[in-house]
């Protein structure tokens, strides 16, 4: 098949761009997909021989899961949180399971994701049993979602624009993106404003009153996207179609790895420079002062030097790999892949 004319984003598109300038949910995604775990929870996810489902993939879900419950979200005060990163951790485990899994029998998926709730509740009630923290309880009705795959986007996007618009700000070469993004949301707006014409929650996310404001027409016309896109469609250059292969940006770690349990790949981004990167001193005096800003110092960079949003940092300032923050904390020595009972996988230079 030749190239294809094409100017308007996909979710590949949307993935990258929120993962190479390190925003909201593709961070936090790609967190939890790289992810080391370790035999700690094989009490409840199973070992390397018996593991949970009969599947060291969901093994590794589960125990992703558990790890980020004990390590990170249990560690906070979430009472003042503009995001719920509950909802995102349970969004994430589904929808991982139905990419480890690669079958079209929804019974099995949901039965992998019914095993995981079960051992979910039994470890918070069993190991992080805390009446003095808000819980991360699993949402054991996702299943029933006829559109969780647009539900989960639509949360999404209300978690993500406030920060790329927040960052627009500073970063005007951005705007391009921007438009694209938001003006790739245009569908999934189509999609809900059709279903919430009640108060259904079968049929409407709770959240739903809470994205309006975020509606893509409203947005591109007050940022003045229109121009803007049109004109990249009239000097669109032909692009070659994605290979679609039911993966996720990042394929599953090779299954020659001799390790245990092991994350799902750690990415080689391209080496440009992060603009989110940069903004640190522009910034350091007006996110402590600026409402708007609260986006910013939950789901950047530079947040995780202020304070935790998506309960990637605990309060002694270390990250998920158990590194000093420094912005991202990326490693500077050869990755070792045996180093305990541990597996890491950070983020390494090309």
């Amino acid at each position: 098949m030749s190239g294809v004319k094409e100017t308007g984003w996909d979710e590949s598109d949307v993935r990258e761009f929120l993962i190479e300038e390190k925003i909201g949910t593709g961070i936090f995604y790609e967190e939890l997909d790289t992810s080391p775990t370790s035999k700690n929870y094989d009490e409840y996810c199973g070992s390397r021989n018996n593991p949970i489902g009969d599947s060291k993939d969901v093994r590794i879900v589960c125990a992703t899961v558990l790890k980020y419950l004990e390590t990170k979200y249990s560690k906070l005060d979430h009472t003042n949180d503009a995001y719920d990163s509950c909802k995102l951790l349970n969004y994430w485990a589904y929808k991982r399971l139905n990419i480890v899994l690669h079958s079209n029998d929804s019974n099995y998926i949901n039965r992998a994701h019914g095993d995981i709730i079960r051992k979910w509740n039994d470890f918070n009630e069993l190991k992080l049993n805390n009446p003095d923290k808000k819980t991360c309880k699993p949402i054991g009705n996702i299943v029933a979602y006829n559109d969780f795959e647009k539900t989960k986007e639509l949360y999404e996007y209300y978690v993500d624009y406030s920060t790329i618009k927040t960052i627009l700000n500073f970063y005007p070469q951005l705007y391009t993106k921007l438009c694209k993004y938001v003006e790739s949301k245009k569908q999934l707006f189509t999609h809900f404003k059709e279903r919430c014409t009640t108060n259904n929650t079968n049929r409407c996310p709770d959240f739903y009153d809470q994205c309006k404001q975020y509606e893509p027409e409203k947005v591109l016309q007050d940022l003045h996207c229109n121009d803007v896109i049109m004109q990249e469609s009239d000097t669109a250059v032909p692009r070659l179609p994605r290979l679609r292969n039911g993966h996720s940006f990042n394929e599953l770690a090779s299954e020659e790895e001799p390790d245990d349990i092991k994350p799902f790949g750690a990415p080689k981004l391209n080496e440009n420079p992060h603009t989110v990167e940069n903004v640190g001193n522009i910034l350091l005096g007006v996110v402590a002062t600026t409402m708007t800003s609260g986006a910013l110092y939950r789901f950047t960079p530079l947040g995780n030097m202020i304070r935790n949003g998506l309960g990637w940092n605990n309060n002694n300032m270390r990250n998920f790999n158990g590194g000093d923050i420094r912005l991202y904390d990326y490693a500077s020595e050869p990755f070792n892949p045996y180093p305990g009972e541990e597996h890491y996988i950070g983020y390494h230079p090309a």
